[in-house]
């Protein structure tokens, strides 16, 4: 009807609506299709202008047919959950039952969170991170650890040392593709990656993993620049229950479950091994040598001998010459011929031997006359 000519007033009073309304109409129609006016606008005034018949029946068409398409959408559906105070207060979450200084530090967090640990070099996160993630190991369920920093190096290992080994499963990779295809064919209750900007993860992809793994926890370890502040997107801090930083040590905690709070890392232990977890001891190349040893030899029992302690001898005995053992057919054995020395010393046993035989005869001697004299 515009390009026709009419006014916005006649527009509005055959429509049966406002002038504005008219107005918006033919703006949005202009817009939609980029007509532009063919004749002259007519002023409200002026009597109409007649046209050919087809344009008057054009006029009398019903009024529903010039109404724009943007105006007749449906309502989507919506999947807006709705719920009282009273209700939430009423239901039951299933929490992780810290104990300890975990608990001080963070709080009861749910079963599925996100967190996020970060700090300047050699401040303590790496060392924070590894505890956190073996005491989720040892309580709570599976872990696996993204060393994408350090890797198999004499560093971390050192950091297993102090804890007393672990059971968590250390992952070593830096390419993102390959650690999102690898994460879905196994599982993991807690995911730690050490740091996402060295695997080249940004807020978005580690949105991307969360979204792959909704049974999975993640904890992003964050480098820190040189002015003091994390490295990455502010959208990190937002996508995450806690934050964790870690300066000299310390621990410092803002987040969902917890009020802020902190926690001294190195001066006593945060938490204790499980005691119905079996950890085994950490061997040295010498021992797996030494148990490599004793299993190709065989094993035989062990005897163990009476030694007898000598008799104590009243006076040395004298230096005999040993002879050769003879066979009983053999002939009688030749006496042998005796050193001065030898002889003085046989005949001194001799002499000793007669002296006690004659001191036990006097002996008897005289206590047989003791004892008639007194019968």
């Amino acid at each position: 009807m515009r390009c026709d000519g009419l006014s916005y007033k006649r527009i509005a009073d055959t429509l049966g609506i406002s002038k504005t309304s008219a107005f918006e109409y033919v703006k949005e129609i202009k817009l939609t299709n980029g007509s532009a006016t063919k004749h002259p606008v007519q002023g409200g005034s002026e009597p109409p202008i007649e046209r050919n018949s087809a344009r008057t029946e054009k006029r009398s068409e019903p009024v529903v047919q010039n109404i724009p398409p943007a105006h007749k959408k449906e309502i989507p559906k919506t999947s807006i959950k709705v719920f009282t105070g009273d209700e939430l207060i009423k239901k039951t979450f299933n929490s992780l039952e810290f104990t300890g200084k975990f608990l001080e530090l963070i709080g009861k967090p749910s079963r599925h969170f996100s967190g996020m640990i970060w700090g300047l070099p050699k401040g303590g996160k790496s060392n924070f991170s590894l505890r956190f993630a073996d005491y989720l190991q040892e309580y709570f369920g599976k872990v696996g650890y993204i060393a994408a920093e350090e890797g198999e190096s004499v560093t971390l290992q050192e950091k297993f040392k102090q804890i007393g080994g672990s059971a968590v499963e250390v992952l070593e990779s830096r390419n993102k593709d390959e650690i999102r295809e690898y994460l879905p064919t196994t599982h993991y209750d807690f995911v730690f990656i050490d740091s996402i900007n060295t695997a080249g993860i940004d807020n978005d992809f580690l949105e991307v993993l969360k979204e792959e793994n909704p049974k999975t926890s993640f904890i992003a370890i964050v480098q820190a620049t040189k002015g003091g502040n994390f490295k990455g997107d502010q959208a990190l801090t937002h996508n995450c229950d806690f934050i964790i930083k870690v300066v000299e040590g310390v621990a410092y905690h803002t987040g969902r479950f917890n009020v802020a709070s902190e926690i001294k890392i190195f001066e006593e232990p945060l938490y204790e091994k499980n005691p119905l977890k079996k950890i085994p001891e950490l061997k040295t190349q010498s021992d797996n040598a030494k148990e490599s040893v004793s299993e190709t030899k065989p094993t035989f029992p062990i005897v163990t001998s009476q030694v007898v302690p000598p008799k104590p001898a009243i006076m040395s005995e004298p230096n005999f010459p040993k002879w050769p053992a003879k066979s009983l057919s053999s002939v009688a054995p030749v006496k042998p011929k005796l050193t001065p020395e030898q002889e003085m010393a046989q005949a001194t046993i001799t002499g000793y031997a007669l002296l006690g035989v004659a001191g036990v005869g006097i002996i008897d001697w005289i206590w047989r006359g003791l004892k008639k004299a007194g019968g």
